[in-house]
């Protein structure tokens, strides 16, 4: 349940914030956006961050920040789900192009909707073969979060083995068999569809809370 309602708040939150403050187009707004742009939740305030890493990812340090999102004494690390589980990265949208697409999550069926999602992720551009260099290419969410995936970029293969069908499947299972595929990582988009929206910048970020 727990796990539906916070990948659902998420994506909506992302979508109503960009209305309100503002879309963040350099990485220092993004860095602001995701930690300081907050929302109530039942009474409690919670940041992007704070949704994706202490609860979904079962308070695990962002890879880019040195302590975890609820320190012992903070009440919402109760709220944090008790394992991270990496198909999670799969159903959540930031709001870039090369985030996974929006869709609904539900208590009752959260299991298949993670592993659809997983798959859907997968059979697209997120992940492509070069048969003749024998390289695996994988969206960047996989290099950042490696360690939700994998112990090592040589396991990630295996790991994403899970989650494609087809031809797809076959061609990187035999690469995996021939010991000789090595990984690369996609550039990511962060541009956004929401072409009519403001720009987010951290400077006025006291200011527009204001309004809010």
């Amino acid at each position: 349940t727990k796990t539906a309602f916070v990948i659902n708040a998420y994506n909506l939150m992302i979508k109503y914030a960009f209305c309100k403050m503002g879309i963040p187009a350099t990485s220092s707004n993004r860095s602001s956006f995701f930690d300081d742009v907050s929302i109530n939740v039942g009474g409690r305030i919670f940041s992007f961050n704070d949704l994706e890493h202490g609860i979904l990812r079962a308070n695990t340090r962002h890879p880019y920040q040195l302590m975890k999102r609820f320190g012992s004494r903070d009440s919402r690390k109760r709220l944090s789900l008790e394992k991270l589980d990496c198909r999670v990265h799969f159903a959540l949208n930031c709001g870039a192009k090369s985030c996974p697409p929006v869709k609904k999550y539900t208590a009752e069926a959260i299991e298949d909707q993670l592993e659809l999602a997983a798959m859907a992720f997968c059979e697209g551009g997120n992940v492509v073969i070069d048969v003749d260099s024998c390289q695996l290419y994988l969206n960047k969410i996989l290099q950042w979060y490696m360690a939700d995936f994998a112990a090592s970029k040589n396991d990630l293969p295996q790991k994403i083995l899970q989650y494609v069908r087809g031809e797809k499947k076959e061609t990187l299972n035999k690469l995996i068999q021939q010991g000789n595929v090595s990984v690369k990582f996609l550039e990511y988009d962060w541009s956004s569809d929401g072409i009519n929206f403001a720009t987010f910048e951290k400077s006025d970020l006291s200011e527009k809370r204001k309004k809010l």
